[in-house]
């Protein structure tokens, strides 16, 4: 089972493994930069082939195409 849960949040959502072939996770920073703007980056992490018994905190964001699970993380 994969538990997926959401910034600000206490809960966490269930998504079956068997409906998931791998897992793309994004990591997306955002930072301060001069005169009061802010500059977002964003990092592919990578991917988990198989994935089984996951929990994923911090989430901003997630879907599901074509049984792969792209989940967009921020800090």
């Amino acid at each position: 089972m994969i538990l997926i849960q959401k910034r600000y949040r206490d809960d966490a959502e269930e998504i079956n493994e068997k409906d998931i072939d791998r897992v793309k996770i994004q990591l997306t920073i955002t930072r301060k930069v001069c005169c009061g703007g802010r500059e977002k980056k964003s990092y592919d992490i990578g991917w988990i082939e198989n994935p089984k018994d996951m929990k994923l905190s911090t989430v901003k964001e997630y879907k599901i195409t074509d049984r792969v699970l792209e989940v967009m993380i921020e800090p």
